[in-house]
């Protein structure tokens, strides 16, 4: 019994240990930390869908797979 209690005793000291390391840390969030300069959001690109994108396919967008 002495052991189930030390055991429980000595996990609730780790936990208190790391979340009191992890509190205090320099901590980003991760938007922040991989963020770059770089981004080019002028051109959209050609696989987006527009504002009037309904969700269904029009003919000829995609292989039919019984042919």
């Amino acid at each position: 019994m002495g052991m189930i209690l030390s055991g429980i005793a000595v996990a609730i000291a780790i936990g208190i240990g790391a979340g009191y390391f992890l509190v205090n840390s320099q901590q980003q969030p991760a938007w922040q930390v991989y963020s770059t300069n770089s981004t080019r959001i002028g051109d959209p690109g050609h696989n987006l869908v527009g504002q009037n994108w309904n969700g269904e396919p029009r003919a000829g967008d995609h292989a039919d797979a019984s042919s």
